[in-house]
C-alpha cells in the first residue's frame, strides 16, 4: 500500500476513535450528572439515507424534539442530538423519559433514558478506529512507531 493510503487510514482511525469518545464521554456525564424528567415528543424530524446499488435500499432515523420544565421551571424545547432507527409507534405529542445535563456554559445535553442503541453506536465507532488502527499495526512493520513518535511531539 501506498504512503498515501497509510496516512488516510491513520487519520480516519483516529477520527473514529476521537467521535466514539467524545460520544461516549457525553452520554457518561449526561448519565451520571443529568437530571431525569418527562418530556413530550413534539415533533419527529425523519432523514431518509440512500444506498445506491441493485436493491435500492433506503433506510430512516429519526430524531425527537422534546418538550419539558427543567428544574427552575423553565420550559425548554429542543432536538435530541443522537438519533433513532425504530419508527415511533406513535404520533407526536406523546412522553419518553429523558435525562438532561445543563452544563456549565449553559448548555443543554438530553439523552433518552434508555439509550442502549447510542451507547452501542459510541463503542461500534471505537471498535471500527481500533480495528483500523489494528490494521495499520499489522500490515505496517514499524510504521506504528512514526505514528507514535508524532504523537508524542504533538502532545509535548
Amino acid at each position: 500500500m501506498s504512503v498515501l493510503n497509510f496516512i488516510l487510514t491513520t487519520i480516519f482511525s483516529f477520527y473514529m476513535i476521537y467521535k466514539a469518545i467524545i460520544n461516549l464521554d457525553k452520554i457518561y456525564n449526561v448519565k451520571k450528572n443529568g437530571i431525569r424528567k418527562q418530556a413530550k415528543v413534539i415533533k419527529i424530524r425523519e432523514e431518509i439515507s440512500h444506498q445506491m446499488d441493485e436493491d435500492d435500499v433506503s433506510s430512516s432515523t429519526y430524531y425527537y424534539t422534546v418538550n419539558f420544565k427543567d428544574k427552575n421551571g423553565r420550559e425548554i424545547e429542543k432536538e435530541i442530538e443522537f438519533d433513532i432507527t425504530k419508527k415511533p409507534k406513535s404520533n407526536p405529542p406523546f412522553s419518553i423519559d429523558i435525562i438532561y445535563r445543563v452544563d456549565e456554559n449553559k448548555k443543554i445535553d438530553i439523552i433518552l433514558e434508555n439509550s442502549k442503541k447510542t451507547i452501542f453506536d459510541g463503542y461500534f465507532l471505537l471498535s471500527v478506529g481500533l480495528a483500523f488502527l489494528g490494521f495499520i499495526i499489522y500490515n505496517y512493520d514499524n510504521q506504528i512507531n512514526i505514528i507514535i513518535e508524532f504523537l508524542n511531539n504533538l502532545f509535548k
